[in-house]
This record gives C-alpha cells, structure tokens and sequence, in this order.
C-alpha cells in the first residue's frame, strides 16, 4: 500500500528508500533543444543541465544556478514546464521539478561538457524523460499560457494541477 511522502533529516547523499528533489533545465534556442555531451566519467554521455535541490531550497533559484553554471546565464525566459515523479533505485523516489530556459545565445562549454543542439524538431530520449515530453516543453511558448473562460457550467478558478 502506498505511504504518504514525508520526508526525514537532510543527508549528504542518497539513502535507499529516500526521496530527493531534482531540478532540470530544459535549454532552447531558436525552437531547437540544447543538450550537453558530458565527459566525466561517473556521468559520461549526454545530459539536461539538472541538479539536487538544497534543503528549503527555491526551485526558482536552483534553475537559474543552472542556466548561470551550464548555460552561460544566456537567457531571455525561465518558465516552470513539468514536475514528474520517478522511481529510483534502492527504493527511492526523485521528484523532479523541469524548467524550460529560453537561450539568447549559445552555450560555449568547457573541457568537462560541450553543448550539443538537435535540429528544430528533432528529439530524443534524455536521461529519465521522453521525447515525447521534452518535444512538449521544447515547443511550449515560452511564457504561459494565454487563460480563457472556462467551460459553460464551471465555476471557480482554473487549476495547474
């Protein structure tokens, strides 16, 4: 039977059986989706800018830690994309938290990743996340939503979630 989500102390790692939150950044630039080819080994192969959330951390300022560290901070547009729910192993649960990061430019990269960008409207599998779902967040417009009436019959205010 499925427990509620409540969590213990921080540690410094993962535990089996624990839970984590993940931030990603989904980088675009000119509709075309950025990745990075990453060369250190414990990491090796190609990867979203993505990192654990500190304890009472903002998700809002561990993405823009990301598009400052990954991306140069080359950006015109940081906008909430997804959260997703993911197994992980021991037992554990990642919940992760995307952002889409609208590029002005492109990202130099370094010794340890370079960026790599897929032609517009091309995608692929990256890391836990589909193609399906990164071609949604890749295509989104880059602010929300435009809001409309709701449909005939419901009262009260439009939900997110």
């Amino acid at each position: 039977m499925p427990r509620q989500a409540f969590f213990g102390k921080p540690t410094n790692g993962l535990t089996p059986g624990g839970a984590h939150i993940s931030v990603y950044l989904v980088p675009v630039f000119q509709r075309r989706l950025v990745v990075f080819d990453v060369a250190a080994n414990q990491a090796r192969g190609r990867w979203l800018p993505w990192d654990v959330m500190d304890f009472r951390g903002n998700p809002y300022e561990t993405a823009a830690a990301l598009a400052d560290s990954w991306c140069g901070g080359d950006i015109s547009s940081l906008t909430l994309a997804d959260v997703m729910s993911f197994p992980f192993e021991g037992g554990g649960w990642e919940l992760a938290i995307v952002f889409r990061a609208e590029l002005t430019g492109l990202p130099a990269g370094d010794d340890a990743r370079s960026p790599f960008v897929f032609g517009e409207g091309q995608f692929d599998a990256i890391g836990l996340f589909d193609p399906v779902d990164i071609e949604r967040w890749v295509t989104a417009a880059s602010g929300p939503a435009a809001h409309t009436d709701p449909p005939r019959g419901v009262d009260g205010p439009r939900l997110v979630f």
